[in-house]
Formats: structure tokens, sequence, C-alpha cells
């Protein structure tokens, strides 16, 4: 069976306190109980790097610059009905104030913590390298 494959753009935003912000997706079906890192899905012809942009500004009503992002990791990983590649970046500088604009919810834990959240395999798998940086 072939898999649809999906290419999606996350972030670990994290504050001055060293904490991380995730975030639900409430509005979707897939994993509407999971937490993740806030992000999306690229569009036709659109860097990771703009596809972060525009996803967060969407999701959380922040404004993030090249600049100001850096990769920190991927992850490959097959769900029974699609195929997820997902780039992680990390941004501690952003303008604007952090606000749920698409129904989901948002919340700031310590890196502790992030192991014990249910998260989708595609994010969890990731928990290692923010561990190292963070």
């Amino acid at each position: 069976m072939v898999k649809k494959i999906i290419y999606v753009s996350a972030c670990v935003i994290v504050d001055i306190d060293n904490r991380i912000l995730v975030a639900t997706r409430e509005h979707k079906s897939d994993f509407k109980t999971y937490w993740e890192f806030p992000g999306g899905k690229l569009n036709k012809n659109e860097t990771p790097e703009d596809c972060l942009i525009r996803e967060i500004k969407e999701e959380i009503n922040i404004d993030i610059s090249k600049a100001c992002i850096a990769p920190i990791g991927f992850s490959s990983f097959s769900y029974s009905h699609l195929h997820v590649v997902l780039m992680l970046y990390i941004s501690r500088k952003w303008k604007g104030e952090i606000l749920p604009r698409e129904g989901n919810k948002l919340k700031w834990i310590r890196k502790s913590e992030l192991k014990g959240l249910k998260m989708p395999e595609a994010n969890k798998s990731l928990i290692p390298f923010i561990l190292d940086l963070i």
C-alpha cells in the first residue's frame, strides 16, 4: 500500500525561563487529543522555513524570522494512513503575543515534562534532541 507523504515544519518555542510551548490540534481530526510542537504542513513550492513562519503566525499569532530559527532535527514516521516527515526547528525570539488562533490549547511546560506528554510519534521521537539543547 502506497501511503501519502506529508512534510511538516514545527518549532520548539522556548521562553526566557526555558519553558517549551506545546499545543493541541482541537480543530483537526488526526491527533486532536495529543500535544505537539506548533507548526504545520508545507504548501507546494514552500520552503520549510517559510512554512514555519506562516504556520506560527496562523496558529499562535506571533512573528518569527528566518534569522531567529535554527533546525535541530527531523523525523520520518509511518502511521497507518500516511507518512510524516517532520522538520523541527527551535526559536527563542519572536514578536507579538502568543494567542491560540485555531481553537487549539496552548501550555508552557518544563523540558522534564516532555516525556510524559501524549504526543504523536513523529514529535515524540525528537525529544532527545530537545533535551540536549535546553
